[in-house]
């Protein structure tokens, strides 16, 4: 009952416009990022941010694989949260997805140990090449 009246005042907040709190996030409905995690002795998660400044939302990256979909033709600032019991650190990744492409992000925590990987695809010919993370946008 609880979980159904927090759900409909999400609902109603974000129908009015309000983008206060966090939230999940929805994106465009084609799937052109996948997001493979390997996690022990910790969690993962990531914020998707527009460029312009604005917060797009979150996504639990609780399985080994989850798949988004991101603008394409506009640069996204995605922000990986890596969290242990010791310690939490967020990386900043930014990357604007091209019609025609996929990507992956390969991201690891190994205890202290965190790792991001960024990959882009090309869908007709299958080649692909890493992206090199630039901070910020």
């Amino acid at each position: 009952m609880a979980r159904a009246v927090l759900v409909a005042i999400l609902a109603l907040g974000l129908a009015a416009g309000c983008d206060n709190g966090p939230h999940p996030y929805a994106g465009p409905p084609e799937k052109n990022l996948r997001v493979l995690t390997v996690s022990t002795g910790g969690s993962v998660a990531l914020e998707v941010h527009s460029c312009k400044g604005a917060y797009e939302g979150f996504v639990t990256l609780d399985r080994q694989a989850v798949e988004i979909g991101l603008p394409t033709g506009w640069p996204s600032l995605l922000v990986f949260e890596f969290r242990n019991p010791s310690v939490s650190n967020r990386k900043e990744v930014q990357v604007t997805p091209r019609a025609g492409y996929r990507y992956e992000a390969r991201v690891a925590l190994k205890e202290a140990i965190y790792d991001i990987e960024l990959r882009e695809i090309n869908l007709s010919s299958g080649v692909n090449r890493e992206i090199d993370a630039q901070r910020g946008c």
